[in-house]
């Protein structure tokens, strides 16, 4: 038969603490949901900057800017995609610093995002993955003769503000 000696254990020290509600510490450790705001570099997109700003300001919440580009065809070759992909890549940035430059004006700090893909999209699922509680895009931009599936989106001048989750 063999005895198995452990070592005693010290008791526990309590150390006085302070007890704080859950609630508080909730809030404390979760981040601050941004607001979203679409640029795109047209006068659409700096009302858009704009009302983002005010909003962000009015929730004490960060601003997150974010110019969503879509990828440009493959159909001519290589040195009209590579600059195609430039100029895209370069106007993105444009509007972002821009934007940000319109941000810092007002004293808040943003966070820019460049994205690839279909706008509508992108931004949603953007929003999502943030968490954010406002997104804010500019009204459409219409080509001349192209139809529009709803005469308010023709006469549309200010931003779209969507409250999400």
């Amino acid at each position: 038969m063999s005895i198995v000696i452990q070592p005693r254990r010290p008791p526990r020290m309590r150390l006085p603490t302070q007890r704080v509600p859950a609630a508080a510490t909730q809030a404390e450790t979760r981040p601050m949901r941004p607001v979203v705001a679409a640029v795109d570099g047209s006068a659409a997109g700096e009302a858009a900057t704009a009302e983002a700003i005010a909003s962000a300001r009015e929730l004490g919440a960060p601003i997150v800017l974010v110019h969503v580009r879509r990828g440009p065809s493959t159909i001519w070759g290589r040195p009209f995609y590579q600059r195609r992909l430039e100029r895209s890549l370069r106007q993105g940035r444009e509007a972002l610093a821009a934007a940000a430059a319109q941000a810092a004006a007002a004293g808040i700090e943003a966070q820019t995002e460049l994205l690839e893909g279909r706008p509508a999209r992108r931004i949603a699922e953007f929003a999502h993955d943030r968490d954010a509680q406002l997104v804010i895009v500019g009204p459409r931009r219409r080509r001349t003769g192209a139809r529009t599936r709803a005469a308010g989106w023709r006469t549309a001048t200010s931003p779209s503000t969507t409250r999400a989750g």
